[in-house]
């Protein structure tokens, strides 16, 4: 039904249209019928369409509410964290992925701040990012550290966009976060990996720089491919890289290039190493240093050769030392034959001598006789010197040592050398040079071999130049010497010079090369210099000259020892016993002897010598003196011999005669047991003295 108020109206408007029309009542009333009619399949009609807008409103509903879940759904099924802040940073919304990648309950984030679970050392970048995002800047991301509530920490990429209200007020952010601890910590494992890597590169560097050998390694053209800094410094480059890519013609080796590049090749070829074969080098100075090298193939993961490595190792100083024994051991062997040679040389001086002077004491001083072989005694008393040369290199040939200053001794023996020459000498001396302590003698010969030498080599005469001054060695210095101060003398000459091929042989025994000599005068020298605990080397350049370089161990300052006067010959008397080991020598000594006015008696060797004594012991008449006269007095006989004598009577006195005028039982004979020393050949006053004085002290 309708409202009373609508059909009212309706039945108004009806009645009017019917007197407006001039119709009866009947038609009227039809005509409201059909309307109402009309009316009420209009009010069906829009029922009908409201009901089904009702129908598609609810479907609508339960689509929005199934999209509502989906979205929820992979909202926290998503693979990155997500949450919405506000302005001041409140968590107000968060998926499932962003608590269980902060490992909390979801509702425990909702109104957190995200703040609370950011690192604190992060904290600052973190409001940072926010306050530039929040104040109109553009969308961005950062890394940073968050902590679990089980205090483990993670590594999350955060992304933050704004969120605009539709009056465009910043309200706050979204937030999208992804865990990315696993890529981080990979991160820092490439980074320790690349810093261990570096580290283990630095110390490999540091490894081939500091090992106490050269390395070097070239690729299959024999090119540098690297080196140490020895081998960069013996190349004479700053640093390592500045070899890479040149090969051995570049270096100041380039004369031994198309050798090392041999070895280079059959190592790559044949795939075998070569170990330890000594080779020469020269250096950026010019010298040449022998080297001890080895190489060995380098080849890849697969097995083929890509290059060749090469170590060496600078042993010209082994190399010299091995030469000086060699040397020495030359010597040595020469000395054996020398001391036998000079022994026997003696003896014959020996009696030549004591004949001499027994024949001079039958003639008057005044006689012609007697003044020739006065003569013949001077004679043979040079020829004493000449065993001087040969001595030198036998095993008695310690020498007889005293304070010296050597400027004097030089000024001496050049004068002496020099008289007869063209040449002169000039001298250049430290004014505070220290004292040697040497023997005279040897020294004077050495000065007198190298400046006759000297002046040989200079066919028209010249000046020798010699300077003196102190020095001071290292136990690093190239030198065959102890570490200690030295007084080093260089002699020079500006003769025609020794040619190259010749400078390691100079100092050889009965080397020459000169028509005259027999090549004994520097190998003496070089002898006593080894003696006195020097060493004496040469440097020449041909067609310029040479210079001999002498070094003596300095002794502390003090004033130089002078020789003692002896006096004049008297005669004495006396029981002697006389071992020797010549017949003739035994003979000639009893003639002196009994002349002198001793009893002498005399036994051919060791055994007989101690029988001889005992028997005078227990006689009553024992002997005053014992004169031992035997090849080298240090060897077995002598010192056995003087020793079993004490042990018989610790007061025995034995006097050695040899010809080793300058072993060490010369200079320190008391040590070794013995009263006192002569060198033959000498004379019977010289003789007669030493008895005196072994027995008496008298001079």
């Amino acid at each position: 039904m309708e409202h009373p108020a609508l059909e009212s109206g309706r039945k108004q408007r009806v009645v009017r249209k019917m007197v407006d029309r001039g119709t009866g009542p009947v038609k009227a009333y039809r005509d409201i019928l059909e309307e109402n009619r009309l009316l009420f399949q209009e009010l069906c009609l829009n029922q009908a369409e409201l009901e089904t807008r009702n129908d598609e409103l609810r479907r609508l509903k339960d689509d929005l509410g199934q999209a509502n879940d989906r979205f929820f759904d992979l909202y926290n099924r998503a693979p990155m964290g997500c949450c919405t802040i506000t302005a001041n940073g409140l968590i107000l919304e968060a998926n499932r992925t962003a608590a269980v990648m902060l490992q909390v309950e979801r509702e425990a984030l909702i109104g957190q701040p995200l703040s609370r679970f950011v690192h604190p050392q992060d904290r600052d970048a973190f409001s940072s990012h926010c306050q530039r995002i929040s104040t109109g800047g553009p969308p961005g991301a950062c890394e940073l550290r968050m902590i679990r509530p089980d205090q483990t920490i993670c590594w999350i990429h955060l992304a933050l966009v704004v969120d605009d209200q539709p009056a465009g007020d910043r309200q706050g952010c979204r937030v999208a976060m992804s865990e990315i601890t696993a890529r981080k910590q990979a991160e820092e494992a490439r980074k320790q990996s690349e810093q261990r890597a570096h580290e283990a590169k630095n110390l490999l560097k540091l490894v081939l720089d500091t090992i106490p050998v050269r390395l070097f390694w070239k690729d299959l053209t024999s090119a540098y491919l690297g080196c140490n800094h020895l081998f960069a410094r013996d190349a004479g480059f700053e640093v390592p890289e500045e070899l890479i890519g040149l090969d051995d013609y570049a270096m100041v080796w380039k004369e031994q290039a198309d050798r090392y590049r041999e070895d280079d090749f059959e190592v790559m070829v044949s795939g075998n190493p070569k170990l330890h074969y000594e080779e020469l080098q020269t250096t950026p100075e010019g010298k040449q240093i022998w080297l001890s090298t080895s190489k060995v193939p380098i080849r890849d993961a697969t097995g083929a050769i890509i290059g060749v490595l090469g170590v060496y190792d600078d042993i010209t100083s082994r190399k010299r030392a091995e030469e000086e024994l060699l040397k020495v051991q030359h010597l040595e062997a020469l000395g054996s034959l020398a001391g036998g040679v000079a022994h026997d040389f003696n003896n014959i001086l020996m009696i030549t001598m004591g004949y001499i002077s027994f024949a001079k004491d039958l003639l008057a001083p005044t006689d012609r006789g007697h003044e020739l072989l006065t003569l013949a005694e001077e004679s043979i008393l040079k020829a004493k010197e000449l065993t001087r040369q040969f001595l030198t290199f036998s095993q008695g040939g310690s020498p007889i040592t005293r304070l010296l200053s050597i400027d004097k001794l030089i000024k001496m023996y050049s004068h002496f050398a020099l008289s007869q020459t063209r040449s002169t000498c000039e001298l250049v001396t430290s004014d505070d040079l220290w004292p040697v302590e040497a023997d005279e003698g040897q020294i004077g010969q050495v000065l007198t071999n190298i400046l006759i030498n000297a002046d040989q080599a200079m066919a028209e005469g010249g000046t020798i130049a010699i300077g003196c001054e102190n020095a001071v060695v290292a136990e690093e210095d190239s030198l065959p010497l102890a570490a200690g101060q030295y007084v080093r003398i260089s002699i020079r000459d500006r003769g025609r010079g020794i040619a190259r091929e010749y400078l390691d042989k100079v100092f050889d025994p009965y080397f020459t090369t000169r028509e005259t000599g027999c090549g004994l005068g520097l190998a003496s020298a070089y002898s006593i210099m080894k003696k006195h605990g020097g060493h004496i080397a040469v440097e020449s350049v041909a067609g310029e000259g040479s210079t001999f370089t002498l070094f003596l161990p300095a002794s502390p300052p003090t004033v130089p020892t002078t020789a003692i006067a002896v006096s004049a010959v008297r005669y004495g008397n006396g029981k002697i016993l006389v071992m020797a080991n010549d017949a003739l020598v035994l003979k000639i000594l009893g003639t002196i002897l009994g002349t002198l006015g001793y009893v002498a008696e005399f036994a051919g060797d060791r055994e007989q010598t101690l029988e001889k004594y005992r028997e005078a012991r227990q006689s009553g008449w024992p002997f005053d003196v014992v004169l031992m006269d035997v090849m080298a007095p240090e060897g077995r006989e002598g010192k056995e011999t003087v020793a079993d004598l004490l042990a018989v009577d610790p007061q025995a006195k034995v006097i050695v005669a040899s010809g080793y005028h300058d072993d060490s039982i010369g200079s320190d004979y008391a040590r070794h047991g013995f009263s006192g020393v002569i060198t033959k050949p000498y004379r019977l006053s010289e003789l007669n003295r030493r008895i005196r004085q072994v027995l008496h002290g008298a001079s």
